[in-house]
């Protein structure tokens, strides 16, 4: 874990899923996870507020399947993607497409994900009724404060990109090179902090576009979709920012520097494996 988190219990829960910002988790479900329906409080109050045992057991194998859905893909994303992430970069022979390559087998799995997550959301409500629905909404879907969870996410970004920083300061050699370094990684903060305020108010809109009782999938199916994008559009920027530290920095110094851009890559690359 990376630093304080404080005693806010709301604001905890953003830090829990800071570990898979822009990666599996979307920053408002309880305990780390992407979806309201492995959030605990979900299954806790369709127990206090779902009477009929028949609906109840329904909605509670919904949950158990997409629990398995979850975890196979996590599976995949810290066994396979992670380390073949880190593998291309360690690999001084790699090109930007055997990363785009990489990267675009990861999305087609995380939208197929993401597809059934949609389909499981609008699915639950044929279990429940419409008081009961409004009942356990109110539990589950509590947002925390805006601004709070802004401050933890730019922390947090502060952090990894001075990592970086550090690490190039002390690797990269030629003064000339050293300040290119320094636009690199700063604008490789700028991206990460625009993302992740976009992230974070697609979150929210998110939490707003799956209350109602009645709904389609086109009032949050293309949320899903849009989170990819913006997650594509930050790894983007993290594999060119890659090639350009590895053209200023000497030969004999670039495995080092690697070695902590693998942190960047896990981080906010494929997965949670952080």
């Amino acid at each position: 874990m990376y630093g304080s988190r404080g005693n806010d219990p709301l604001i905890n829960k953003i830090y829990i899923m800071i570990i898979g910002l822009l990666a599996l988790t979307y920053l408002l479900f309880g305990g780390a996870h992407q979806t309201f329906l492995l959030d605990p409080a979900l299954k806790k109050n369709v127990e206090t507020y779902v009477a009929n045992s028949k609906r109840k057991e329904d909605i509670y194998q919904l949950i158990k399947l997409a629990e398995k859905n979850e975890n196979v893909f996590f599976k995949e994303t810290k066994s396979v993607f992670d380390k073949k992430l880190v593998s291309l970069n360690m690999d001084t022979s790699s090109t930007t497409a055997d990363f785009m390559r990489e990267y675009n087998i990861f999305y087609d799995s995380l939208a197929a994900l993401q597809g059934k997550y949609v389909d499981d959301e609008i699915k639950i409500r044929s279990f429940i009724l419409p008081n009961e629905w409004d009942s356990i909404m109110k539990k589950v879907l509590v947002q925390p404060d805006p601004a709070k969870a802004r401050k933890n996410l730019m922390e947090e970004n502060q952090k990894l990109s001075g990592k970086l920083q550090a690490a190039c300061n002390k690797y990269i050699t030629d003064p000339s090179s050293k300040k290119q370094a320094v636009a690199y990684v700063n604008g490789y903060k700028a991206k990460g902090d625009s993302v992740a305020t976009a992230f974070l108010d697609l979150n929210y809109a998110y939490i707003s576009a799956i209350r109602p009782y009645k709904v389609t999938r086109s009032d949050f199916g293309p949320m899903r979709s849009h989170m990819i994008d913006l997650r594509r559009d930050y790894s983007n920027y993290l594999v060119d920012m890659r090639f350009k530290l590895k053209a200023i920095t000497p030969n004999k110094q670039w495995r080092d520097l690697a070695k902590e851009l693998n942190n960047n890559f896990v981080y906010l690359g494929a997965g949670i494996s952080k």
